[in-house]
């Protein structure tokens, strides 16, 4: 009797051992409409995220995370609007806790291309402008008037009117980063992210 405990309690030390929580670790179902998630724990094996759009038991999907190229996987289980998957092949996930890659990147969150008219207001001036790509942390946009990284300002994401206040952190040719006071929810991230 002793020895079947102990060979429980080790199974379940092994498990916890390899689960490692990364609360708000943006994801990004890939696909012909990509959708987005929010992981709550990784391992090697699979994930557990709750979703936007739930899928169903059975599904082959690819999920991307900051640090990891698009991972294979099907899922195995569905609760409410959490599922867990199992990948198809093993996942090098300690690359998500670095702050730089073997190249010296900092990785970041999965962007979604979007193509999306925003109002962007700066100080007392205003222009129109193109939303490129968003993540839950900030965006790429395009403008014809020049913009100067430092700036602090909102843009409006039309045609939903989200209102994100930020910073400019870069500009090259035309095209400027928007750096996000605080990350978008998720829901709100996907219902821009919905609209393309």
């Amino acid at each position: 009797m002793e020895q079947v405990e102990q060979q429980d309690s080790a199974s379940v030390e092994r498990r916890v051992g390899k689960r490692h929580s990364a609360v708000l670790l943006l994801g990004k179902v890939c696909g012909d409409a990509p959708g987005v998630c929010l992981v709550h724990n990784i391992s090697a094996t699979g994930l557990m995220a709750r979703f936007v759009n739930v899928p169903r038991v059975g599904e082959s999907l690819s999920i991307e995370v900051r640090g990891l190229p698009p991972v294979r996987g099907t899922v195995r289980w569905v609760q409410g609007a959490k599922a867990g998957i199992e990948f198809d092949s093993l996942q090098p996930y300690e690359q998500i806790f670095l702050h730089e890659d073997d190249e010296g990147s900092v990785p970041r969150a999965p962007r979604f291309a979007v193509t999306l008219a925003a109002d962007v207001r700066l100080g007392d001036r205003k222009l129109t402008a193109r939303m490129i790509d968003i993540s839950a942390g900030g965006a790429k946009l395009e403008a014809e008037e020049e913009v100067v990284a430092g700036q602090a300002g909102h843009i409006i994401v039309r045609p939903q009117g989200v209102s994100i206040f930020g910073t400019i952190c870069w500009t090259h040719e035309g095209r400027f980063g928007f750096r996000f006071v605080s990350p978008l929810p998720i829901d709100t991230l996907a219902s821009i992210v919905e609209r393309r």
